[in-house]
C-alpha cells in the first residue's frame, strides 16, 4: 500500500496528535528516548542478561501476537501497537518500519553480515508432550476377600400384621366372655341352690357376695 506520507510520520502524529513542550519532536527522538529503552529492559528480563547472541538479537517481531503481548506489557510499547492497529499497517509495512535494536530486522542483518544463524533457544528445555492419560496402569495392591453374613428377618406385609394383631384381639375378647359366663354360672347355681334349701326350712346364706350386692343395691 502506497502512503502520501512516510510511516514514520503517520505513527508520530498518531501518537502525539497535539505535541507538549517536553514531548519529543520526531518518531526518532520517540525511538531513542522510550522505545529503545524499553526493548533492553524486556530482553535482559526475558533472557536473563545480554551475555548471548540471542539475547543482544532477540528478533522481535511487531507483527508477531506473542512477541507484541511481551513488549505490549510497557507504556510506550502499547501506545506503538494501538497506533499500528489505528493507522492499518499491514505487517509488511511493520516490518519495514520497525528497523530498530532488538526487532527481527537487526537479527537478519547480523545474521546476513556476519554468515551465521542465530539459534532460538527458547523452549528447548520443554518436552515433547505426551498424554498419559491413556496408558492403564496395573494394580499391584493386595487383595482381601471378606465373607460377611447378613441375617435377613422376612417382613410380613402390613395387612397379614393387622390381620394376625385382630385374630388375637378376638380370642381375648372370646377368652373373656368365657370368663364372665363361667363365673355368672357358678354364682347362679349357688344362688339356685340356697333358694331350694330355704323353701324346705332350712336357714342359709343365699349367697355372701349376692347378699351385698343386694345391699350396696338398696343403699343406692
Amino acid at each position: 500500500m502506497h502512503r502520501k506520507q512516510p510511516i514514520s510520520v503517520l505513527v508520530y502524529n498518531q501518537l502525539f496528535p497535539h505535541p507538549r513542550p517536553d514531548d519529543p519532536s520526531s518518531f526518532s527522538a520517540h525511538l531513542s528516548k522510550n522505545l529503545v529503552g524499553e526493548v533492553r529492559i524486556e530482553t535482559a528480563t526475558f533472557y536473563g542478561s545480554l551475555d548471548t547472541i540471542e539475547a543482544r538479537y532477540p528478533g522481535l517481531n511487531y507483527s508477531h501476537a506473542p512477541h507484541r503481548k511481551r513488549l505490549g506489557r510497557f507504556p510506550h510499547h502499547a501506545r506503538l501497537f494501538q497506533a499500528f492497529d489505528a493507522l492499518g499497517l499491514t505487517e509488511s509495512e511493520i516490518a519495514g518500519f520497525c528497523r530498530w535494536e532488538g526487532t527481527l530486522w537487526a537479527r537478519e542483518r547480523y545474521e546476513r553480515d556476519e554468515g551465521v544463524k542465530v539459534r532460538d533457544t527458547t523452549g528447548l528445555e520443554i518436552g515433547e508432550w505426551v498424554d498419559r492419560r491413556s496408558r492403564t496402569t496395573r494394580n499391584k495392591g493386595i487383595n482381601v476377600k471378606t465373607d460377611i453374613e447378613v441375617e435377613i428377618e422376612e417382613v410380613r406385609p402390613a395387612e397379614d400384621a393387622m390381620d394376625s394383631e385382630m385374630a388375637d384381639q378376638d380370642e381375648e375378647d372370646e377368652e373373656s366372655d368365657d370368663e364372665v359366663e363361667s363365673v355368672g354360672f357358678e354364682l347362679n347355681q349357688r344362688l339356685i341352690q340356697a333358694a331350694a334349701m330355704r323353701e324346705q326350712g332350712v336357714s342359709v346364706v343365699m349367697d355372701p357376695e349376692w347378699e351385698q350386692f343386694l345391699k350396696e343395691a338398696q343403699e343406692r
